[in-house]
């Protein structure tokens, strides 16, 4: 008997958010349970497909020609699940890279701002790809405070952060919403840095409602560990005695 592709055995999930909101403190919580295997950035590489394969869709619903001496000849025989099937395969071993023993896998990406999205509904259609992609997909999406936020790291140097970050705040606040309407709540969950921050806790409660095998003690002794990959701004102030 054949053995199953990977994308069939796995179980995905993925971590929506933006820069300095504690995702990468998430993914390492993640990855520290056995058999979990969670990417970090990727660029949004994604998005790529996501574009490929609507235009893949819209080609071959709207036309069908099969003689080479038409504008849309092989468009007759396009079949955008054969198309989307690649890409899981190829998303799966090439980005993802599960081991054997990996049961859940998927990414974190923070590109989830104004520049990227501009809009709920966009950011909504792109994420119902990436279900589409990766098969019972789990979202995490994580917010923070606008105004904490834009304190950390490269935010205190931009020139219009609260702005641009309550923006992408409102857009992942609607599209979660929105996706557990089309989804269901064991699909989606929306956590924010300011509360599990003070309290690991939230974050157990909240995997644990996406099926994730989450272990309690793992989890909190994993989001104990501080990272060092960025400081918040005034954090840097005090290490240094400016």
């Amino acid at each position: 008997m054949l053995a199953k592709p990977a994308s069939e055995r796995l179980q995905f999930i993925t971590v929506v958010t933006f820069g300095r909101s504690g995702s990468t403190a998430i993914q390492s919580a993640l990855n520290a349970h056995p058999q979990v295997l969670v990417r970090g950035e990727n660029y949004n590489a994604l998005t790529g497909l996501w574009r490929y394969w609507q235009s893949v869709v819209e080609t071959a619903d709207r036309h069908s020609a099969g003689k080479p001496d038409h504008p849309w000849f092989g468009s007759a025989r396009l079949d955008p699940q054969d198309v989307l099937d690649d890409l899981r395969q190829q998303v799966v071993s090439r980005l993802l890279r599960p081991k054997k023993e990996t049961l859940w896998t998927g990414f974190k990406e923070v590109r989830y701002e104004g520049a990227y999205f501009s809009n709920s509904a966009s950011l909504t259609q792109y994420l119902l790809f990436l279900q589409e992609l990766m098969p019972g997909l789990c979202f995490l999406v994580n917010i923070r405070s606008p105004e904490r936020a834009a304190r950390s790291g490269w935010w205190s140097e931009h020139p219009d952060a609260i702005a641009s970050l309550s923006k992408t705040v409102e857009n992942l606040r609607a599209s979660s919403v929105q996706l557990e309407q089309m989804l269901g709540n064991g699909r989606v969950q929306l956590v924010s840095h300011d509360e599990w921050n003070q309290d690991p806790g939230l974050i157990f409660e909240a995997l644990t409602e996406l099926g994730f095998p989450v272990n309690r003690e793992i989890l909190l002794e994993s989001m104990t560990n501080k990272l060092h990959h960025g400081q918040d701004s005034r954090d840097k102030r005090e290490s240094s005695g400016l």
